[in-house]
């Protein structure tokens, strides 16, 4: 049997792929300048996760153990989008309305861990390329940002063989396609 990460990864390697098709990712391919789609892709990302970690806080307790209030880092994200002159609302669209199980809300903590870790690739890149710009957010839990995947995985396998197991799987997906609905919406 798989394992309950090698699932995810498999059920959404399509879904990632279409995400990474955007013109932040496009801007670094032709070797652009980086400013405006960085613009672009922060504030995407704050209309996720500001909406992810809110209904996260609002279903996962502590008896799951994933130290929820500890992972949830949109301040950053909003730090940086300051630092860039963009000062947001705390933008109150509820793109995860239908999320009401616990596995859910896993399943959409699995998503935004995952962006930790490329978002510190992402931070080394940018690093070389455009180290002016705010990377509080992209830089993840720092030299942790492993450490912390891994922590979040061994707690996530915990579930493998539970009937929570699809609604992460739901879950998952779910936040994938809410991503990019975000990204490929013109507004």
């Amino acid at each position: 049997m798989l394992s309950l990460q090698q699932t995810l990864y498999h059920n959404t390697r399509t879904l990632h792929q279409r995400i990474e098709n955007n013109p932040f990712m496009h801007a670094i391919a032709k070797n652009e300048s980086l400013d405006g789609p960085y613009r672009w892709l922060l504030g995407k990302l704050a209309l996720f996760s500001h909406s992810g970690e809110k209904k996260l806080l609002a279903i996962l307790n502590d008896s799951y153990g994933f130290e929820v209030s500890q992972r949830c880092r949109v301040h950053l994200l909003l730090d940086d989008l300051m630092d860039l002159g963009i000062t947001q609302d705390p933008l109150d669209t509820e793109y995860f309305k239908d999320f009401d199980t616990p596995g859910q809300a896993i399943g959409l903590l699995y998503v935004l861990e995952g962006s930790r870790k490329g978002g510190a690739f992402l931070s080394a890149l940018l690093e070389k390329k455009a180290p002016h710009l705010p990377m509080r957010y992209l830089k993840g839990y720092g030299e942790m940002t492993e450490v912390q995947w891994v922590i979040f995985v061994d707690l996530l396998e915990r579930y493998n063989n539970e009937p929570i197991r699809q609604e992460i799987l739901t879950g998952v997906i779910r936040s994938f396609e809410i991503l990019e609905e975000i990204f490929h919406d013109t507004k």
